[in-house]
Parts: C-alpha cells; sequence; structure tokens
C-alpha cells in the first residue's frame, strides 16, 4: 500500500501553465510516495487536485465505497469528473498529455521518453515490493528493523535508486524528469526518517538535497507526510 502545500519561486520549474479549477480527486495517503509523486507533478504543471485523504490504519482503503474506485485497493487514485485512473504513473501520464503535452518533465523525444518509462516501471516494479516490505512493519507494527532487514534492504533498494540514478545530476543526465519527481518521493522516507543511516548513502543524499532545494514545491508537498511519518517513526521499537 502506498500515507498534512508557498508560492513558486521559480515559474520556469512550475511549468507551463497556471493553475486552474478543475473536477480533479486524488485518493490521498500522506507519506505516500506515489502519491507525492502524483502532487509534485500537480504542483509543477499548474494543476489542482481535491484531495481526498484515505486512511488506511482504518482500512478505509478496503471499504467497498473504495473498491468501486480501486478493485486492487492501493493508493492513489483519481478521478476526473468521475473518470477513475489508478497507479501513479498512470495518473502522471494522463495529467502530462492533458495539460503539458510539452513539458520538459516528458519531453517530446522516444530515447528520452523510454529512460523515464524504463525508471519509473523499475522503481514501481522492481523496487518498490522490497521498498514497501521493509518499511510497512516500521509504521503499522512499530517495529525495529533487524541488522538482516536493512542488509537487504541496501542491497534491493538503496543500490536500485543508486542504478536508476546513473551518473548525472538527474535520472536523464542533466535534466530533471518526471522520473526525479518519483524517485526523490521515494528517497524522502529513506533519508528523512530515523530508521537508516542516510550518511551512509552519499550519492543519494547528495541528489536528495539538491532537489529538496531546486524544487519550490517541494516542502509544500512533501513535509506533512514526512511529519507524520516521522511521529510513527520515532516510536519504533
Amino acid at each position: 500500500t502506498e500515507r498534512p502545500e508557498p508560492v513558486a519561486r521559480n515559474s520556469v520549474l512550475l511549468g507551463e501553465h497556471r493553475a486552474r479549477k478543475m473536477p480533479y480527486t486524488l485518493y490521498n495517503l500522506f507519506g505516500s510516495p506515489p502519491c507525492a509523486t502524483v502532487r509534485m507533478l500537480a504542483k509543477h504543471i499548474g494543476v489542482d487536485l481535491e484531495l481526498k485523504n484515505v486512511d488506511t490504519f482504518k482500512k478505509e482503503h478496503l471499504t467497498p465505497e473504495y473498491l468501486k474506485i480501486n478493485p486492487f485497493h492501493k493508493i492513489p487514485s483519481f478521478s476526473d469528473d468521475g473518470f477513475i485512473i489508478y497507479e501513479s504513473s498512470a495518473i502522471c501520464y494522463y495529467l502530462l498529455r492533458k495539460h503539458a503535452p510539452d513539458s520538459e518533465l516528458y519531453p517530446n523525444c522516444n530515447r528520452a521518453r523510454a529512460r523515464i518509462d524504463q525508471a519509473l516501471a523499475t522503481i514501481t516494479s522492481t523496487i518498490q515490493p522490497h521498498f514497501f516490505k521493509f518499511m510497512i512493519p516500521r509504521f503499522y507494527e512499530l517495529k525495529k528493523p533487524t541488522a538482516e532487514e536493512v542488509q537487504a534492504f541496501e542491497e534491493n533498494v538503496i543500490k536500485g535508486f543508486e542504478q536508476v540514478l546513473g551518473d548525472g545530476n538527474y535520472v536523464l543526465g542533466d535534466k530533471l524528469s518526471l522520473a526525479d519527481l518519483s524517485l526523490v518521493a521515494h528517497l524522502t522516507l529513506v533519508l528523512e526518517l530515523p530508521l537508516l543511516d542516510a550518511q551512509k548513502y552519499s550519492k543519494l543524499k547528495s541528489y536528495y538535497d539538491r532537489l529538496k532545494a531546486e524544487l519550490p514545491y517541494f516542502e509544500e508537498v512533501n513535509e506533512p507526510g514526512i511529519n507524520a511519518l516521522k511521529t510513527l517513526a520515532n516510536q519504533v521499537k
């Protein structure tokens, strides 16, 4: 399962479109990297989202009402006036095609798009299962990770994220893209919470700190989730 937004300082980073009122609803979980990815993209291209927060501790994602929206009981889900989409990448593609088809986040270049798609698929299909296998017991059971669990996380997740990033400043090398929004959203849990030694992951830490400073909407979007999860992480025993 994938868990409370100032004015932009950089109009180029914010993208091509001013915010507009649209009948968009995001079924959201603060602290969820996929949800944060969608929210950061929406900020970047100037699209308003109405957030409906889903409380997974109360199992609201398993209710008959929510299962009608997403039969796989995952978060986020998205509604455009009743047109439902789930899976964060699909939601992002929909918003980009509809509102920012020429966005620098998903450039009109087959090879660049292939690299972005590859990174998103790798994060969600290959890395994310290991990511949540480690994170979920921390927040839902308040269990301290064992040395073996940390080792497995570093092998399957940290090395995976480093591979996705590569040797450039961004996933595409020298240009910010949608893949970076997904990667940096996942890194919030790795580098902001007192569960792991963030200083060990210097390559990812340097990248994360730079994007955190570059993206004018970063703190607005991510701080509520980080703060909520820090409260839980501090209870881990």
